[in-house]
């Protein structure tokens, strides 16, 4: 164990001294629109690297020994996943000690005024989320593998869980990973009556913190019968009150066409599609299957993407909706081929060029 830990910190030195390298390579080769192209790659790549060391270095093994110490019923079955608590948070403390190493570089880069210690919190939080979410969909997967021989009778209710969960998680995701405030009076004045032309029905209920990453939005969360609409403060100040109300329209024009509800499910089906093949067939096959179905339901969601822009252009007009959508940044622009075509949602780029098109 001691050894594994000294490998950890190792990792977490390696992380940070890339990061900073990285940073000072990508100011001098930062392209034409101030965009660096390897930020996420270089996170993701750390993170898979620190996971699989700490993996295959015995720390799950070691965590689930500890566990079955305690209380025999944290052996094994539904509880097993609980044992990769430990791995994943040290995978999420070499993803964020490599962003610490590139932050301050991307922060002369794009010119922001946030802090890093800020943009380090942020990130954990998000990355929290997704761990938490990941370890209780890996629940009924261990409980199944841990079975001599399931019965396919499961199969309908593993989906009816992962879809539920999925549709769980969407209604508070933005809520999970981002920091919400209460909008000034101002702010609200502006929103409700932007919501009110654009015959936005969810609740308003705060405002994202997104002046110092420049970064002009309006999401939506909570169940079909509950939305809530949340809109970052950056909006307000770069946005005027037409293009304000345009992203309401694209907001309500996506709630109509239910774009959570069809996110939810997409997710659900490729959890229970992998899920289901592993487990009564083979991982080869269950990887397989994936490969081809999640493009096809990737592209669906894009389809549903850029007709959700297509009902709001009509209702307020297209150039109003260019304009707010440019007036945002949009971080996954920098997507190569491959990325954009296998992605759920399209980049702003593309959404633009088909909205043009039209």
């Amino acid at each position: 164990m001691l050894g594994l830990l000294a490998l950890w910190f190792g990792l977490l030195a390696g992380g940070y001294v890339g990061g900073r390298y990285y940073g000072k390579y990508s100011l001098r080769r930062t392209d034409a629109e101030d965009r660096s192209r390897g930020t996420y790659r270089l996170l993701a790549v750390v993170g898979l690297v620190a996971l699989l060391v700490l993996a295959f270095g015995g720390l799950v093994d070691a965590t689930e020994r500890a566990l079955a110490a305690v209380h025999p019923a944290l052996a094994g079955g539904v509880a097993a996943p609980l044992s990769w608590l430990p791995t994943a948070g040290g995978t999420i403390a070499a993803v964020l000690v490599a962003y610490l190493g590139i932050f301050p570089f991307a922060r002369e880069r794009r010119d922001l005024e946030i802090s890093a210690g800020t943009a380090v919190g942020r990130l954990a939080k998000y990355l929290g989320a997704i761990t938490l979410f990941v370890v209780v969909a890996l629940a009924p997967f261990t409980a199944l593998v841990a079975a001599s021989d399931p019965s396919p009778l499961w199969i309908p209710l593993l989906f009816a869980v992962l879809a539920v969960g999925c549709y769980a998680w969407l209604q508070y995701s933005v809520r999970l990973s981002q920091t919400i405030t209460a909008p000034t009076p101002d702010q609200r004045r502006r929103l409700e009556a932007a919501a009110d032309r654009a015959e936005l029905a969810a609740t308003i209920a705060g405002v994202i913190p997104g002046r110092e990453t420049e970064v002009a939005g309006i999401y939506l969360d909570g169940p079909f019968w509950n939305r809530r609409t949340y809109a970052t403060d950056y909006a307000f100040g770069v946005l005027d009150d037409e293009e304000l109300t345009a992203l309401c329209a694209r907001a309500s024009a996506a709630d109509e066409r239910w774009l959570l509800e069809r996110r939810a499910l997409v997710v659900a089906v490729l959890f229970g599609l992998f899920l289901t093949l592993a487990v009564w067939l083979s991982m080869a096959i269950a990887l397989v299957a994936l490969a081809v179905t999640g493009p096809l339901l990737a592209r669906a969601l894009q389809r549903a993407e850029f007709a959700a822009d297509r009902d709001a252009a009509r209702a307020v007009g297209a150039d109003a909706l260019e304009r707010a959508l440019e007036a945002g940044t949009d971080l996954a622009d920098n997507r190569n081929r491959l990325h954009e075509r296998l992605a759920a949602r399209p980049s702003t780029s593309r959404r633009l060029e088909r909205l043009r098109d039209a």
